[in-house]
């Protein structure tokens, strides 16, 4: 996994600085890679009291079954095509590891998603971007949900910024995954 993921990059990167010897023409897209924590997010843990109960039928289950805790870390890549002047859309994958780790227990996310940069002014820009995820992870089983958020690049070379950005991740089902729901401040750098 960690091999993929540094492959990728690479390969972004060196697109990215192949480009960089023809400055007259406009980007036509960007790549980045970040990691953050996950500032908000609803983790369940089944409570191992509870172990070989059997509940009645239409019984409600009791209301520490699970364990609710938070705190995670995020990261991954991806990357944008600009369509139509600052209209962009783009792909991202991504792996959610609950309790500050990025071991097997924990949600991986692919994107589809469109963005829409505003305007640069000196070296800000700023976004929003949206769209389709699709979740998976230990528990064998894919679902698919939805993600939002906006952020801004802040470029300090030609084809080099810092990516901050808070996104979230929803519509996840927790006996699929170890969260419900990942709202994440993430950290990056954005490349051309």
């Amino acid at each position: 996994m960690k091999k993929l993921l540094a492959a990728t990059v690479l390969l972004l990167l060196a697109t990215a600085w192949a480009r960089a010897q023809n400055a007259d023409r406009p980007s036509r897209g960007q790549g980045y890679a970040f990691i953050g924590p996950i500032v908000s997010n609803t983790q369940y843990v089944f409570n191992p009291a509870y172990a070989g109960v059997v509940f009645q039928p239409g019984e409600p289950p009791p209301a520490d079954l699970f364990f609710r805790k938070r705190g995670g870390a995020n990261a991954g890549f991806g990357g944008e095509v600009f369509v139509y002047r600052r209209l962009g859309v783009g792909a991202e994958f991504a792996w959610a590891g609950p309790n500050w780790t990025f071991g097997s227990e924990g949600l991986g996310v692919g994107s589809l998603d469109a963005s829409y940069h505003f305007f640069r002014h000196g070296r800000l820009e700023p976004f929003v971007i949206g769209g389709y995820s699709l979740y998976f992870g230990d528990r064998t089983a894919t679902q698919s949900g939805f993600n939002a958020g906006g952020g801004v690049n802040l470029w300090m070379a030609k084809h080099l910024a810092l990516r901050l950005d808070l996104r979230d991740q929803g519509n996840i089902n927790y006996f699929h995954s170890p969260f419900t729901n990942i709202i994440a401040f993430r950290f990056g750098l954005a490349f051309r």
